[in-house]
């Protein structure tokens, strides 16, 4: 498996595949065996500072890329209520899923920090992997979700918005 600095799976490596409920009802699998297009999915804790600084824009990715298809997943932490309040407080509608209790699928992927983001095809080769937020490589992430799906490139940050180039996890 290609790693990254941190135990982050890196480019050219494989995700396992995880079953987890969705915030709101029903599961979801990911990877999303056979699909078309990319797939970007996010594990976050409510109370990270660098997490919260990045759901803005995840959302915005996914108001953007959705209706084509492109795929934005966040893997919430904090259970089922934590996951439904933090996407009350950042109006999230991207798909929420939720790790157990003791966080089995953070274990599985060893996850060092958060956010961890995994940008993957239909058969969970990792394409781009990151933690922390990198305003550069969530738009190139954000630009190769567009184009896998044949959406316009995505508009992240807005002029006069004060955003960090970077910001650990």
């Amino acid at each position: 498996m290609a790693e990254s600095p941190g135990g982050v799976i890196g480019a050219g490596g494989r995700i396992p595949a995880f079953t987890l409920p969705l915030q709101g009802g029903g599961e979801a699998t990911v990877p999303v065996r056979g699909s078309k297009g990319l797939t970007l999915a996010v594990f976050y804790k409510n109370t990270c500072p660098t997490c919260r600084l990045s759901f803005p824009f995840l959302q915005r990715l996914y108001e953007q890329v959705g209706p084509a298809g492109g795929r934005v997943l966040g893997i919430s932490q904090d259970g089922m209520e934590g996951a439904a309040s933090f996407a009350r407080e950042f109006g999230l509608t991207m798909p929420i899923l939720v790790d157990g209790e003791d966080w089995p699928v953070s274990r599985l992927y060893d996850l060092v920090s958060v956010p961890t983001l995994y940008l993957t095809d239909g058969d969970g080769l990792v394409l781009a992997s990151g933690a922390g937020f990198n305003r550069r490589e969530l738009q190139t992430m954000a630009d190769a979700l567009a184009a896998s799906v044949g959406a316009a490139a995505p508009l992240l940050y807005r002029e006069g918005e004060s955003i960090p180039d970077f910001k650990p996890g």
